[in-house]
């Protein structure tokens, strides 16, 4: 039974081979067939990846020629002017509004007396078109810098015209010929600057000069207003002198017939012989106020306060708010 069992079988197979070989034929054909789609698969991915790459290639260089610019082409208007301390900003807008931007270069809290700026913050203000300058010894450097990145922008001397106060003694003669730069602290004084902000904006921006000279006379009266009220608050003051560490004042106490004594001397603590002489003089006034300025924090003062028990009263020349810090100031001093 067991060799019929194997005859059998073996002619089972031979019947099957045709059958075999057909279902071999067919997988290579499948098997051939799928190798000819991943083929297929490899060449698309090969062609698609190369028009990527050329695609690549082709915003690249436009991107790139299209970013450099002919040296004979004119830079375009940013739009923008920079200023060095915050009333001045403050004067620009009143005239320009919201036609322009206006970049502060001492931040709030800074004193432009010994302020250096950072070399992020040249790069941020490095495409402004004009900067208004006061003469602090900080605006040279920076701009020698700015000038490398921006040798269009114009600047601004806003002291130009003005009647300077000479200031021996101070820390700004060492750098400014003994002129005292503090001539935001008058409103007449402000007229005149705001006129030349006003032009300067009107020739780099012409389609808005209408518009400037309007904000222009407006600015104005509003300053013969803060003048008379100043005047009338300080008229009604017990003394005409006042103490302060920081002389800020001069173009202030100019203006309406006041007169300020500095603890500070040369832009640093009083010496002993300075400190002695304007406790002599501060009693004489009957000074009961040491005014101090939060940029120049000043240990003479306190001490100076302590010895006369005088109150201690900060005041802020830098502040952006003009109008409401003058009135400030004005009944501050008055209140003495």
């Amino acid at each position: 039974m067991s060799k019929k069992i194997g005859h059998g079988h073996a002619r089972g197979h031979g019947h099957d081979l045709p059958q075999l070989y057909e279902k071999l034929r067919l997988i290579s054909i499948c098997r051939l067939g799928h190798i000819c789609r991943l083929y297929s698969l490899i060449f698309m991915f090969m062609m698609t990846f190369r028009v990527c790459i050329s695609l690549f290639l082709v915003l690249f260089v436009v991107t790139f020629f299209s970013s450099c610019k002919r040296e004979d082409e004119p830079r375009p208007l940013s739009r923008s002017v920079v200023v060095s301390i915050a009333p001045y900003k403050f004067f620009v807008e009143e005239i320009a509004g919201n036609t322009i931007d206006v970049d502060l270069m001492v931040p709030t809290g800074g004193s432009p007396h010994s302020y250096e700026p950072t070399t992020r913050q040249i790069l941020a203000t490095s495409k402004a078109d004009i900067w208004f300058q006061i003469g602090e010894s900080f605006e040279a450097r920076a701009f020698q810098a700015l000038k490398s990145y921006n040798p269009e922008m114009e600047v601004i001397d806003m002291r130009k015209g003005i009647d300077l106060i000479d200031e021996k003694g101070h820390v700004h003669c060492h750098h400014h010929n003994c002129k005292d730069p503090h001539i935001w602290l008058s409103p007449r004084l402000v007229k005149k600057q705001a006129e030349v902000i006003a032009a300067t904006l009107s020739q780099h921006y012409p389609e808005h000069a209408e518009r400037y000279e309007k904000s222009l006379r407006k600015f104005q009266q509003k300053l013969d207003g803060l003048d008379v009220q100043i005047g009338s608050i300080v008229q009604q003051a017990k003394s005409r002198s006042f103490l302060v560490s920081h002389p800020a004042y001069a173009y202030f106490c100019r203006d309406y017939g006041l007169m300020q004594l500095s603890i500070e001397f040369e832009g640093k603590e009083p010496t002993p012989q300075h400190l002695t002489e304007v406790l002599n003089r501060a009693r004489e006034m009957g000074a009961k106020v040491v005014f101090i300025q939060a940029q120049h924090l000043s240990k003479g003062a306190r001490l100076v306060a302590e010895e006369l028990d005088a109150e201690v009263v900060e005041l802020d020349p830098l502040d952006e708010n003009y109008f409401e810090n003058m009135l400030h100031i004005a009944k501050s001093i008055a209140a003495q």
